[in-house]
Parts: structure tokens; C-alpha cells; sequence
């Protein structure tokens, strides 16, 4: 049985149509059109934006937002955590 500490989104539709806020017509198709555009989007990012990538970096309005490249550095996650116990000690 999935409790809600497991999956809290599943409280957050519950709650929703709990509140009368919506049906549960409405939050099934939320989820299906909010799955859908999620899908487009890590396809048209990984796929088109990529290539754009260091035109972004270079120019003046990444620099001033301080827009990084940490794509070559494998690991991230624990390269972050690593920099900053470094820097905490």
C-alpha cells in the first residue's frame, strides 16, 4: 500500500479533490497533459538546446548570471558535496 510518506503527490491530488478545488476527472488529466508537456520538454532540451549551450555561457547576459557548464563533470551530486565539506572545514 502506498502511504503518503511514500508519495506525497498523491496526497496533494487526494487533497485536491478532498477540497472540492477538482474533480478527479480534472486531476487525472492534469497529471496526463503535466506527464506530456514533462516529456516534451526533456526532449526538446536534451535534443535542440544543447547545441546552444555554449553560446549561452559566452555571452554577456550568461556571464552577468553566472550561467556554469557542469555537464564534463561525471558525478556531480557528489562533486557539490565534496567542495563543500572542503569549504566548511
Amino acid at each position: 500500500m502506498i502511504t503518503n510518506k511514500q508519495n506525497p503527490r498523491i496526497s496533494i491530488y487526494l487533497y485536491r479533490v478532498y477540497l472540492h478545488y477538482h474533480t478527479i476527472a480534472q486531476v487525472v488529466a492534469g497529471a496526463f497533459v503535466g506527464t506530456a508537456l514533462g516529456c516534451v520538454w526533456y526532449y526538446f532540451v536534451n535534443y535542440y538546446f544543447t547545441k546552444y549551450v555554449p553560446f549561452i555561457i559566452e555571452h554577456p547576459f550568461g556571464k552577468y548570471l553566472l550561467i556554469h557548464d557542469y555537464a564534463s563533470i561525471l558525478r556531480l551530486i557528489h562533486f557539490q558535496y565534496e567542495n563543500e565539506y572542503a569549504e566548511a572545514k
